[in-house]
């Protein structure tokens, strides 16, 4: 496995979706691979600091939020 194809597959492993088959191979290289364990560190730890922000789905945007990444998250969320 590469680190290109590590990253495809980061979703799928941390949900405990990835077959054996894909499994075993990410594994592996997440055992050989400083850079890619470095990042599935740093994935989770950003996924944790952002769980936070869906608690509330009623609460507020505080103000400083700016209009265009509204706007650019809500276009994203439709496609």
């Amino acid at each position: 496995m590469t680190c290109r194809e590590f990253v495809d597959f980061i979703m799928g492993y941390l949900e405990g979706e990835l077959p054996a088959d894909v499994q075993q191979p990410f594994e592996h290289h997440l055992s050989l691979c400083p850079d890619c364990d470095r990042y599935l560190r740093q994935y989770r730890a950003t996924m944790a600091a952002g769980r936070p922000a869906f608690v509330d789905p009623e609460a507020a945007l505080p103000s400083d939020v700016p209009a265009g990444l509204v706007s650019a998250i809500r276009a994203s969320r439709r496609h």
